[in-house]
C-alpha cells in the first residue's frame, strides 16, 4: 500500500474531530472478526494513542479487508483516515490508507511513546502506598508475609501490566494503580464497618479484606502476556482465567509459609474466587462472607469509576453527553458544566 498523501495534515488520534480527514499515528491494539446482519464478514480494528482508543471497522466491500491479516497488533501505523460519527458507537475511523510507522516519520511527529498510555502514578508511589496499607491493615504476621512475598516476587510484572485488555485501567501499570485504589478504599470501608458492627463475632476481618484487595487480580500476571506494547491473553489465561490462576498462586504461596492458618486462607481464597460477584461474570462462587461482599463492590466501583471518569475527560462529542460507556451498561454520561477555577470557581 502506498504512503498517505503529504498534503493531509497530521493530527493526534485523540485530537481528531468528527468529519475530519487527517494523518494519525496510532498503535493497533486489537482485531475482532465478525459477521454483519447480511452474513458478510468484517473486522473491527481498535487503534490507540496515549489518550484514546478509536475503532475502525473494515467492512466486507472495503478494499483493505484482504490486507487486515497483515496488520500486527502492537505495531504503530501511519493512518490516512477520516473520522466519522456513529450514533450508536461514537466516533469511528474510515481508513483510507495505512502503513507501518517508523523513524522516517519522525519529522511528522511520530513518537512511539505518544502511543502508549501509562498510569500517571509512578511505580515508587504506588508500591509505597501499598506498603503503608499493609502495615495499617494486616496485623497477622503470616498473612502479611504472604502478601509481601507475592508482591516482591512479582514486582516487575505488577509495575507494568494493564488491569484489562480494553475495559478499565487498560494501560501500562494500570493493574497496580487499580490495586492501590481498591486497597485504599478497602481499608477505609473495613475500618468503618468494624466500628459500626462492633458486635460481630468473629469481627469483620480487616486483614483478609486488605490482603484480598491487593491480591484479588493477582492472577492477571499469568492471564496476560504483556511486552510493554500490547496485552494479549496467555494460553492459561484463555483456558483458566485470572480468578482461578490467582487463587492457585495464593494457595501455592501460602503453602511455603509454615503454619499458615487454614481459616484465613479459606476466607482469602473465597474472596478471590467470588470477587466478580456473579457466576455469569466469571466468578466460580458468589460472595458468601462480609469480607467478600466488601471487596466485590469496591472492585466493581473502582473499575466503573475509571471507565467513566476517563471517558468524561477525553470525550469529544458535540453535545452534553459522552459516547456510550460499555462498562456502564452502554449509558452516555452527562458532562456537567465545567468550572473555571481561574475565575473563582469552587474548589
Amino acid at each position: 500500500m502506498s504512503s498517505a498523501s503529504p498534503r493531509i495534515g497530521v493530527v493526534r488520534l485523540s485530537e481528531l474531530d468528527h468529519d475530519r480527514e487527517a494523518i494519525c499515528f496510532a498503535r493497533l491494539v486489537k482485531r475482532d472478526r465478525g459477521t454483519d446482519k447480511n452474513g458478510n464478514s468484517f473486522v473491527k480494528c481498535s487503534f490507540r494513542d496515549r489518550d484514546t482508543v478509536v475503532t475502525a471497522p473494515i467492512w466486507s466491500k472495503d478494499p483493505l479487508l484482504p490486507h487486515v491479516e497483515e496488520w500486527i497488533e502492537g505495531t504503530p501505523y501511519r493512518i490516512h483516515c477520516r473520522a466519522e460519527k456513529n450514533d450508536r458507537y461514537g466516533m469511528q475511523l474510515k481508513i483510507i490508507d495505512i502503513r507501518p510507522a517508523g523513524p522516517d516519520d519522525a519529522d511528522d511527529g511520530f513518537d512511539f511513546g505518544d502511543l502508549v498510555e501509562t498510569s500517571e502514578y509512578s511505580e515508587e508511589e504506588l508500591f509505597d502506598s501499598l506498603g503503608k496499607f499493609i502495615d495499617d491493615g494486616i496485623k497477622d504476621p503470616k498473612l502479611k508475609r504472604l502478601v509481601l512475598n507475592i508482591i516482591e516476587e512479582n514486582r516487575e510484572l505488577l509495575a507494568q501490566i494493564p488491569a484489562a485488555e480494553m475495559m478499565h485501567h487498560e494501560y501500562h501499570r494500570g493493574l497496580l494503580e487499580h490495586i492501590r485504589s481498591v486497597t485504599r478504599l478497602a481499608l477505609i470501608v473495613s475500618k468503618h464497618y468494624e466500628q459500626y458492627y462492633y458486635k460481630l463475632n468473629p469481627p469483620l476481618n480487616r486483614g483478609v479484606i486488605v490482603a484480598a484487595a491487593i491480591l484479588h487480580d493477582i492472577g492477571k500476571i499469568r492471564e496476560f502476556s504483556y511486552g510493554g506494547m500490547n496485552v494479549a491473553y496467555s494460553k492459561e489465561g484463555s483456558l483458566l482465567g485470572h480468578i482461578v490462576l490467582g487463587r492457585d498462586l495464593v494457595r501455592a504461596a501460602a503453602a511455603k509459609i509454615e503454619g499458615f492458618p487454614e481459616e484465613t486462607l479459606l476466607l482469602l481464597e473465597h474472596v478471590i474466587l467470588s470477587h466478580h460477584g456473579k457466576l455469569e461474570f466469571g466468578s466460580p462462587k458468589t460472595p458468601q462472607t462480609l469480607e467478600a461482599i466488601v471487596v466485590h463492590y469496591i472492585d466493581d466501583l473502582d473499575s466503573k469509576m475509571n471507565a467513566g471518569a476517563r471517558q468524561l475527560m477525553r470525550s469529544k462529542t458535540p453535545d452534553d453527553f459522552t459516547e456510550k460507556v460499555f462498562m456502564l451498561n452502554n449509558q452516555r454520561l452527562y458532562k456537567g458544566v465545567p468550572i473555571d477555577h481561574r475565575n473563582g470557581g469552587d474548589e
